[in-house]
């Protein structure tokens, strides 16, 4: 699977090389960060405010947010993003939130959701408010099955010369044991 940096990589490659620069705010790019937290990744997308529309969904009615829940949403967008929320939820849940993430999509737009990589030795478990790791070939068909289309698996991690070096030299130990190095992954599915 392919390595990218980070999720905010991927999308400000995606808004870049499929949108020209537009010239009124009917052409941007609509975009939904869902769990959005601190709305962080509005700040890490600097590059492409110019492309986007941005709005934010979280449950957490302490910070201001577009919306508190993703029943009340009634409009869809051209992109939904959920980086690191999906490990939150059951299994029962994760069906509900990815239905959700598709109604929310326009046709034509595309859904980008990341989690903590299963594969990974502990970083899975950091975190207890984590109910239950998602493997990539599930996020994937939870996505197919939803209706997305195109489905496409990265895995997110930043590599300098001294992590490369790292991964090379633990690279067998690492096959033997299943397991990874890349701390997240990263499903994309696009609606038709």
């Amino acid at each position: 699977m392919p390595i990218l940096p980070s999720i905010q990589a991927y999308l400000i490659d995606y808004i870049t090389s499929n949108i020209q620069r537009p010239t009124s705010n009917v052409q941007r790019l609509t975009l939904l960060d869902v769990g959005a937290g601190y709305r962080d990744l509005f700040d890490k997308l600097e590059k492409v405010h110019d492309y986007i529309n941005y709005k934010s969904q979280d449950i957490d009615r302490s910070r201001q947010h577009d919306f508190y829940s993703l029943e009340e949403i009634d409009e869809q967008f051209d992109m939904v993003v959920s980086s690191e929320v999906i490990e939150h939820l059951d299994a029962e849940g994760k069906c509900n939130f990815v239905d959700e993430l598709f109604r929310l999509s326009k046709p034509g737009g595309c859904v980008a959701v990341s989690t903590p990589n299963a594969n990974h030795p502990n970083v899975f478990w950091r975190d207890f408010t984590h109910v239950m790791p998602i493997h990539y070939y599930d996020l994937a068909g939870l996505l197919g099955n939803a209706g997305f289309n195109n489905v496409e698996i990265f895995r997110l991690a930043e590599l300098n010369w001294k992590k490369k070096l790292t991964i090379w030299r633990y690279k067998k130990l690492l096959d033997l044991i299943h397991s990874d190095f890349a701390q997240s992954i990263l499903a994309v599915g696009h609606k038709t």
